[in-house]
């Protein structure tokens, strides 16, 4: 456990030394229509330079002195002037560069940045940057849900359980990764929605197959969550505070010695809320035992939630020897009090009031990557990770709980406020992942890659109150997963046409116990799986338009709480066998580059064939997983934006998916369900936002926008539909919601200030 004192000296002592010794200069290059994207930005006969970004923003850090300063750009006049540096101060300068007199007017060169070219791979893939998040009180989950195919729903406030689904799969199917590293591993605390937007410096959204260097076994897709990698000193600190005793805070940074490339950063945040909304319940009426048939307003009064995280990395980056070379050690932990079943049909007539879940993690980190190493051909990059942390989840009320906070004694004993029996396991996690991708470039045209993941799990725990829990977690639970993965990419046709083809070999172990519910009885289960996969993946470019295409075979091996059970309302089932899919996808992209209109059109096809669906089963309170269903998945998600000079920005997305039951017989019987669409599935959804930016509002370095963003979701049945009562249809009804957000940025976007209105018109959300 790092203690408080310790967090705060650390952090003292970091702060400390970003506001030692530095030189820095900034600002703004723009022509007469807006901001310059790729102005090469440089000290004249020295190795210090870099390129504005999309708002035409650049920074350098250099040591005192006296320097030429240059601005250049393809097509416009070149600047150069004469500047003098003094310790610890920061120099701010805007430049207006002007079109070159011979240069022809309708020609324009624009920089591609990473997420561009990122973009122009074979793979379906959608890269959302940050850029313009940052300045918000946002997170993780309520970026992505702007992107096509992408839906998040939540079960309650900051920190409640979340569903995210990409094109008609979800949770565990959907890999989530941190710099390539799988974001699950991490612990509860660091989830997307309690992830800041300031962290983020892009995301990518892998629709069906995914690139080997994100090893893992995904089912139907990955999301990979690039953080900061800037190489200059800086230090980000921002706060807000908002409804229900709302915080939400993080602190990062980053100092570079840029002599030596000694690097140390710093990443850190803390959530917190009451989460005490008011919602509607149909309360029971004393007088009769039934439920009212009017609603009644009450607020949730035992639903408080908080996070936080430090991290800490040293080591060096942007060397000879090394593009980065870091050591690091992670702190973090999470506290969630329990208000109803999350998997309850409904809002729950009978509240807890002192269920709770809570989580530590340290977790300790190397990484590694070079591109040339020994040879301009060979790149590599690695990560080794070690994951410890504690979980407890604990139900051990005598008390009954009414909406109003009262309480009453129960009468059954041995039993929990959820109905089942009284629990306080206390759960130790030992994790170790591994990553080793190397990339050998046979000339521009060809290149292979070799990537191989090791994934070593442990799990063990202790109840004093459920003998069945003592039982199972007592001998540790074990599971072993290695993936080797080879791939080949060709680039053809004036480099037009690229592919990419690759094989995958899985490897899976697992030793754990089957209990009965008395706990006398532990059956010992051991397995071992192999499995290949295999998949490829094309593009061909335009001038202005991309064809994709890509196939991939591939699977996903079950999951610790299905395997293992949570020793509350799931039991153990070691013996599931692994979800396997056959995935396509074929997509068009149409992009217009200027520096005054951008037009952006995407649109995605999609088809999987999913075989033994891993889904849960109740049996009263009891809860299992088992595979049950084979699923047939079919849909199109549609993107486009216009920017006009980074001024205006319209975007509008919208999904529409079929996921239904492919299963055409059950036991040699025809199967009702066949084809008929899952339930609790939305499969009819879009997003659609107007940002509109100003800068020199006031000043020449301030900047203001405003953004409104409309969420649709068309109704859908959360029970088969062929099942549900003509009269109650037993639909979640369709929803319109609206958020509206204002930035101020000031000093080059140097300090922000932001207010978010989320759900402006207070239209009530089910989930």
């Amino acid at each position: 456990m790092i203690s408080i004192a310790k967090n705060i000296l650390l952090l003292n002592l970091f702060v400390t030394s970003l506001c030692m010794g530095q030189v820095v200069i900034k600002g703004k290059v723009a022509d007469t229509y807006g901001a310059i994207t790729g102005a090469n930005v440089y000290l004249k006969d020295t190795s210090f330079g870099t390129l504005t970004n999309q708002n035409g923003i650049f920074e350098l850090q250099v040591p005192e002195g006296i320097y030429t300063l240059v601005i250049s750009y393809t097509g416009f006049k070149t600047i150069e002037t004469n500047i003098s540096t003094k310790s610890n101060q920061t120099l701010t300068k805007n430049f207006i560069i002007e079109p070159e007199t011979n240069s022809l007017s309708n020609v324009e060169v624009i920089a591609k940045t990473e997420a561009q070219k990122l973009r122009e791979t074979s793979y379906a893939i959608e890269v959302v940057e940050t850029e313009q998040f940052k300045n918000l009180s946002t997170n993780g989950n309520e970026i992505l849900a702007k992107v096509p195919g992408v839906n998040i729903r939540q079960s309650g406030g900051l920190g409640s359980e979340f569903n995210l689904s990409l094109n008609g799969l979800s949770d565990n199917q959907v890999r989530v990764f941190i710099d390539g590293i799988p974001m699950d591993y991490f612990g509860t605390s660091l989830s997307l929605n309690n992830f800041s937007a300031n962290l983020i410096e892009q995301i990518e959204v892998y629709k069906g197959v995914v690139p080997i260097h994100l090893s893992s076994d995904a089912l139907g897709g990955a999301i990979n969550i690039a953080t900061n990698q800037e190489n200059k000193s800086f230090l980000d600190v921002s706060y807000g505070f908002g409804s229900f005793n709302t915080h939400i805070a993080s602190i990062n940074g980053q100092y570079r010695d840029s002599s030596s490339g000694f690097t140390t950063r710093l990443k850190s945040f803390y959530n917190y809320s009451d989460n005490n909304y008011k919602i509607d319940i149909n309360l029971i009426n004393n007088d009769t035992g039934r439920e009212d048939e009017f609603a009644t307003e009450v607020e949730r009064f035992y639903d408080a939630y908080e996070s936080k995280m430090i991290w800490l990395e040293a080591g060096y980056t942007n060397t000879k020897f090394a593009d980065k070379l870091l050591f690091g050690i992670l702190n973090s932990d999470n506290f969630n009090e329990i208000q109803f079943n999350e998997v309850s049909i409904g809002d729950s007539t009978d509240p807890y009031g002192e269920v709770l879940v809570k989580e530590e993690s340290i977790i300790s980190n190397f990484t590694y990557s070079k591109k040339g190493l020994f040879t301009k051909k060979l790149s590599v990059n690695s990560y080794l990770v070690n994951v410890i942390a504690e979980e407890t989840f604990r139900d051990i009320s005598d008390y009954n709980y009414a909406w109003d906070g009262t309480r009453e004694l129960r009468n059954a004993i041995g039993l929990g406020e959820t109905d089942v029996r009284k629990t306080q396991l206390t759960l130790d996690k030992e994790n170790l992942l591994g990553n080793f991708n190397a990339e050998f470039a046979f000339n521009k045209k060809h290149n292979i890659a070799v990537n191989f993941s090791l994934n070593s799990f442990k799990l063990s725990g202790e109840d004093q109150f459920n003998n069945q829990n003592q039982t199972q977690f007592s001998t540790p639970s074990r599971i072993n997963k290695q993936v080797l993965a080879f791939s080949y990419t060709n680039s053809l046709v004036d480099s037009k046409l690229s592919n990419t083809a690759f094989v995958k070999y899985y490897d899976y172990s697992l030793k754990s116990l089957e209990t009965n519910f008395q706990g006398n009885e532990g059956n010992s289960v051991s397995i071992n799986r192999t499995h290949y996969g295999f998949g490829l993946a094309a593009n061909y470019k335009f001038d202005s338009l991309q064809i994709k295409a890509s196939f991939e075979n591939t699977l996903r091996f079950p999951e610790t709480i299905e395997l293992f059970g949570d020793g509350d309302a799931y039991e153990a089932s070691p013996g599931l066998e692994p979800e396997t899919s056959n995935n396509y996808n074929i997509g068009l992209i149409f992009n217009t580059p200027s520096s005054k209109h951008n037009f952006n059109v995407s649109v995605n096809g999609f088809y999987r064939n999913v075989k033994n669906l891993i889904d849960d089963e109740f049996i009263g309170t009891i809860g299992f997983f088992e595979n049950k269903d084979n699923a047939l998945i079919r849909g199109v998600d549609f993107s486009s934006t216009y920017n006009y000079q980074n001024k205006w920005i319209f975007n509008a997305s919208a999904t529409y998916l079929s996921k239904t039951n492919n299963d055409e017989f059950i036991n040699g019987d025809d199967n009702i369900l066949f084809a008929v669409q899952f339930p609790n599935e939305p499969y009819l959804f879009g997003n659609f936002y107007i940002s509109y930016n100003k800068d020199n509002l006031f000043n020449k370095s301030d900047s203001f926008s405003v953004t409104i963003n409309e969420n649709y979701r068309h109704e859908f049945f959360y029970i088969w539909e062929n099942l549900a009562d003509v009269n109650s249809k037993a639909v979640v009804p369709e929803q319109w919601v609206t958020d509206l957000n204002f930035v101020y940025s000031f000093k080059n976007k140097s300090y922000n200030a932001s207010l978010g209105i989320n759900n402006l018109w207070n239209q009530k959300i089910f989930d």
